[in-house]
């Protein structure tokens, strides 16, 4: 074997190893997994593609499997039930989108202290049509900041739209919650009319600048606006 033809063998050889096609293994999740992540039964879920194989999947392209099977329903016990999973998932979805916010606005104050945030023009331009939420505000204060606490009853007299209210320093304590709700009638009577939700907010306890009032504009994105 000449040295000129060897040199070209190993320059083909190493080529062809080079573009060997690299294998990516992937895992087909289950339908009792999907099914899972929503709080369904494996055949609602499977009720829930057929719906969207059908003239709900032509009107609301993307529709989430609850609000799919909630507004399909000609039950009414089995709307009750939709309705209160969706309540559930929107709360948990809610407070871990605030709680994200919450830490990058945090995390740009020590990164940029000098420097303002700005919205992105996709957020600021959106369009009425656009709205895919409702409008929703989350006051966060401390458990003894009297500041806070007249800034909630503020609000509270607005009666506009829905508020979370997070309270920090309760470390989960349900009593203590309730100890402190029950000094505010307004606050109560609010909770009774379903306006207002009322949690413990001890994930923001390091958060130093409090009050802070955040709101929900209607393509699901929370700014702080004071």
């Amino acid at each position: 074997m000449s040295r000129a033809w060897l040199a070209a063998y190993v320059v083909l050889s190493a080529a062809v190893f080079a573009e060997e096609p690299e294998v990516l293994i992937t895992r087909q999740i289950s339908l009792s997994e999907r099914a899972q992540v929503w709080g369904l039964s494996e055949s609602e879920f499977r009720h829930y593609e057929n719906l969207m194989a059908g003239q709900r999947g032509h009107w609301s392209p993307g529709l989430d499997p609850i609000t799919a099977l909630g507004v399909s329903t000609e039950s009414a016990v089995e709307r009750q039930r939709f309705a209160e999973l969706f309540v559930k998932t929107e709360f948990e979805r809610t407070r871990k989108e605030l709680a994200f916010q919450v830490a990058v606005d945090t995390a740009w104050q020590r990164l940029y202290p000098q420097t303002p945030r700005l919205l992105s023009p996709g957020r600021s331009l959106q369009a009425p049509s656009a709205t895919l939420y409702p409008p929703r505000t989350a006051l966060i204060l401390r458990l003894t900041d009297t500041q806070g606490r007249e800034r909630l009853i503020n609000l509270l007299q607005r009666r506009s739209e829905q508020l979370d209210v997070h309270v920090v320093g309760t470390r989960g304590d349900d009593a203590a919650l309730r100890e402190w709700a029950a000094d505010l009638p307004r606050l109560e009577q609010a909770l009774a009319e379903g306006r207002v939700t009322l949690n413990h907010g001890d994930q923001f306890r390091t958060e130093v600048d409090l009050p802070a009032l955040y709101r929900r504009d209607g393509v699901g994105q929370w700014a702080r606006v004071e």
